[in-house]
């Protein structure tokens, strides 16, 4: 039984107890702050376990992507660490609890897998009497193999700092003591005797950030099975790392890296997983976050293959072999292998042009250091110059016997955030221009910025910077430039919303502004092109906003709070925002639901904003500290950097949420709403599209024609359209089936004539003519003489215009003699100017008008030779 299988079974075992599959779900979690990555099975239901959304069933399983990276150092020194894996999980929300899910974890183990029931051990929570009676009593497992844990082994969760956990009952495989000393060993020793195959949650707490536990409203269950580990059972090997999973990786490892080692090879065999697997959900190496884990995975693999000799890129030549592996499983990988492929080749080449300069100076800092401590300054020239993650250089520190001082590193780190970009509290990752450290120096000496946009959309402004190295430059007519001003009406591009745009001018000069953005917490620079006259740094000059687009801006953003707020009061608390976009034309707002919105639920989510909109509510805007919003239950997303002070939105008792962004005063100036699209954009995200005011009424106008024009071709007033275009339908359907029973006895009459021109050809009969007939007549054509004669070529062609539009068809069995339909396609291409291609049984050609004696006589002297 292969790992293909146990998943298969593990799926359909479930499934048939009444159990609801879902697919994986990204390892990027869509909704929860608390993780970089999906750590169990359970994280995608998290909203679930606590209650605060409805499942699409009370009992749910899956096979879930799982990323670690807590045992990132273990993993290749032992047989057992991995950093990604697969959890084979069975959840119950408030449904069965510890007796069913003891007796189904049981049964699949030994009924479906055959695993031998002396082979399983028990743990279970030291306080949990309830779950040893079951495993005792009920399903009869002695009491010499059942053991009693602490909190440490046998109490789950939470998956982060916060969130559902429990006391949990493990199960362990036996793999017999390999010494005397393994004889009196039991699940929770130091030993290897055992490997923990199957962990059931019995999950029935909180945990806040103070550590305190409080009853989850319903009891729930959720268990993990890691696939690599119960593969290793079901395969009678010794470690996950001689499982189908990963042999294949390892086999290829060994022909790039001669002389590897166990070490090595379990390694790089986890490390290509996780690469592959991360990337494949949109995560890339960067220097924060979940693109720095990924950066580390890719250097620490290059880093052991340099020990042996290898100083080429050849991760990118293993992601086709992981793919192979699980393709069947996740068929999506196959789109995005070569994407894989390209990025990481060009991160490998990246890091390896400077990872052997950057161990030359260790290795010369290791024969010359005082002590046995690497310092924080020359730790951090490492990361800085040389790409060296900290965690890269603590490794080969200790290797050496060598230790790092990571706080040194940690003060040089945030210096270097510190320093340089005129007091910005972080780098300029946002922003759309660098600056020179002349800049730098110079802008210091500037005022802050002032956001006057709030309460006017025009004021009087100084013109202060020039950035971009026009700094002291006059700009002339058709020129652009980035300027700052001492303050000014322009929002800056933020929290979703686009920036305003606008004009400043005097009498002198006149420049369109076309971009805003911030430049960290001091700074907004604007980008302009100067329309007229000379710009210069000095002038004053009138700031003006474009009002008809913030107008509509703002529109669209303070709907996409009633939006938020109708989602969350329809679907449940579990909606979050995850994104939005709000512009003058539309607003996108992405947030977290479980399924597609049918039409009635989008009609009710639109009903419940317009009602909001026609209520008048008015908008409240005003600051506190994030304390005392978060106390009055103010909304804030997760992927927004949120300052001492906020800024709150508060509309009657229907929103409230952290936002920078401009409003409306009362939502009655939003005027209409109506919901353009919903769509998916990933596991658990949902996007809707929608606009407001004048773009809702032009939206509507839009519809309204083309209503109009549908009635006028199907002479209907719009009330009859549906019932007319149903009527038409069902008369096409007719027709069409008619139109295939007469194709039907078209075909059966062309077989007979077909029938008398095959030709025998020795191994393989043949058959070259021309069929003037539509190309799935034609292929349908083709599979009735197949099924009449299973080693025949069949070449039919069929005119139009000046050319000749050729169908290959050939059997399997000719296949197997070497000839293919792409063969063919080949030769005809070759000897007459065509141009196809195709598979080994069909293929199509296109080719200038052409004797088809020709073609056969060709074709008879290549495939007989």
């Amino acid at each position: 039984m292969r790992s293909s299988d146990i998943r298969k079974k593990f799926i359909d075992y479930f499934v048939s107890k009444d159990h609801l599959h879902l697919p994986s779900a990204s390892l990027v979690p869509s909704d929860d702050p608390t993780l970089l990555f999906t750590t169990a099975g359970m994280v995608p239901f998290k909203p679930y376990f606590l209650g605060q959304g409805i499942p699409p069933k009370r009992r749910i399983t899956t096979v879930q992507k799982c990323f670690r990276t807590t045992d990132i150092e273990r993993v290749g020194i032992t047989p057992r660490h991995l950093t990604f894996l697969e959890m084979l999980g069975n959840f119950s929300f408030g449904d069965y609890f510890k007796r069913e899910a003891i007796g189904f974890a049981y049964e699949f183990l030994t009924k479906e897998l055959g695993i031998p029931i002396s082979k399983l051990w028990i743990s279970v929570y030291e306080e949990d009497d309830e779950a040893y009676d079951i495993w005792n009593k009920e399903i009869g497992i002695p009491k010499e193999r059942i053991v009693r844990l602490g909190k440490e082994d046998n109490f789950w969760g939470p998956p982060g700092p916060t969130g559902p956990c429990g006391p949990c009952s493990e199960i362990y495989y036996d793999f017999g003591p390999k010494s005397k000393d393994e004889e009196d060993c039991k699940p929770g020793d130091p030993c290897d005797r055992f490997m923990e195959i199957w962990n059931l949650v019995f999950m029935a707490y909180y945990m806040d950030e103070e550590g305190k536990l409080s009853p989850l409203p319903q009891k729930n269950i959720d268990t993990g099975m890691g696939l690599e580990r119960i593969t290793t059972v079901v395969e009678g090997v010794s470690n996950v790392f001689e499982t189908d999973l990963f042999v294949p990786i390892i086999e290829e490892i060994r022909k790039i890296v001669k002389d590897s080692d166990s070490v090595t090879e379990r390694l790089i065999s986890d490390h290509i997983r996780g690469i592959t697997f991360l990337m494949g959900d949109g995560v890339v190496p960067t220097n924060e976050g979940r693109g720095y884990v990924l950066r580390r995975l890719i250097r620490r693999s290059l880093r052991r293959a340099y020990k042996h000799g290898i100083v080429k890129p050849f991760l990118y030549k293993l992601v086709p072999i992981v793919v192979d592996i699980m393709k069947d499983a996740y068929p999506d990988l196959i789109e995005k292998k070569d994407y894989i492929q390209k990025v990481l080749i060009k991160e490998e080449d990246q890091f390896l042009r400077t990872l052997e300069q950057g161990l030359s100076l260790l290795e010369d800092y290791f024969r010359k250091a005082p002590s046995k401590t690497v310092g924080g300054e020359f730790a951090f020239k490492l990361y800085d110059t040389y790409g060296f993650p900290i965690e890269l250089t603590k490794e080969i520190a200790e290797e050496e016997g060598f230790v790092v001082d990571v706080d040194g590193f940690n003060k040089y780190m945030e210096e270097q955030r510190e320093k340089a970009r005129a007091s910005m509290e972080a780098k300029l990752e946002e922003s759309f221009i660098s600056l020179s450290d002349d800049e730098v120096y110079l802008m210091k000496s500037l005022p802050k910025s002032e956001f006057v946009g709030y309460e006017v959309l025009e004021s009087e402004s100084k013109v202060l910077f020039f950035i971009g190295g026009k700094h002291g430059k006059k700009i002339s007519n058709g020129e652009e430039v980035y300027f700052l001003m001492d303050k000014t009406p322009f929002y800056p591009e933020g929290g979703g919303q686009v920036s305003d745009t606008g004009k400043v001018y005097n009498s002198e000069v006149e420049v369109m502004v076309l971009e805003v953005k911030r430049l960290g917490e001091d700074f907004i620079i604007h980008r302009g092109k100067v329309l007229k006259g000379e710009f210069e740094e000095g002038q004053i000059v009138r700031a003006e906003v474009d009002k008809e687009k913030r107008y509509h801006t703002m529109r669209h953003h303070t709907a996409t709070h009633l939006l938020h707020a109708a989602l969350r009061e329809y679907l449940g608390t579990h909606v979050m925002q995850s994104g939005s976009l709000v512009s003058p034309e539309f607003l996108r707002f992405d947030f977290t639901h479980h399924s597609p919105l049918t039409y009635e639920d989008l009609k009710i989510i639109e009903r419940k904003v317009n009602e909001n909109i026609l209520a008048n509510h008015k908008v409240e805007k005003f600051w506190t500290n994030l304390e005392e919003a978060k106390r009055m239950g103010a909304i804030a997303l997760f992927t927004e950097k949120y300052q001492k002070n906020v800024r709150i939105i508060k509309i009657n008792n229907v929103s409230m949420e952290l936002c920078g962004g401009t409003h409306v005063d009362c939502t009655g100036e939003i005027g209409s709403f109506y919901i353009v699209k919903e769509e998916g954009i990933g596991s658990g995200i949902r996007r809707i599209f929608a606009v407001c005011g004048l773009k809702a009424w032009e939206f509507q106008k839009r519809r309204e024609e083309i209503l109009n024009k549908i009635s006028f071709v199907l002479k209907s007033s719009p009330d009859e359209i549906y019932v007319k275009l149903e009527k038409l339908i069902d008369e096409m359907k007719e027709k069409e089936k008619k139109i295939k029973d007469l194709e039907e006895r078209i075909i059966e009459k062309e077989l007979e004539v077909l029938a008398n021109k095959i030709e025998n050809w020795g191994e393989f009969s043949f058959i070259c003519t021309y069929v003037d007939m539509e190309n799935e007549a034609i292929k349908k054509l083709g599979d009735h003489l197949k099924s009449k004669n299973d080693n025949l070529i069949m070449v039919f062609f069929k005119p139009s215009d000046n050319k000749l539009l050729g169908t290959i068809m050939v059997s399997k069995k000719v296949n197997l003699k070497g000839i293919t339909a792409k063969k063919i396609v080949e030769i005809i291409g070759e000897r007459f100017n065509g141009k196809g291609g195709g598979k080994d049984t069909l293929a199509q050609i296109s080719l200038p008008k052409t004797d088809i004696e020709d073609i056969k006589r060709a074709l008879k002297e290549t495939l007989l030779k």
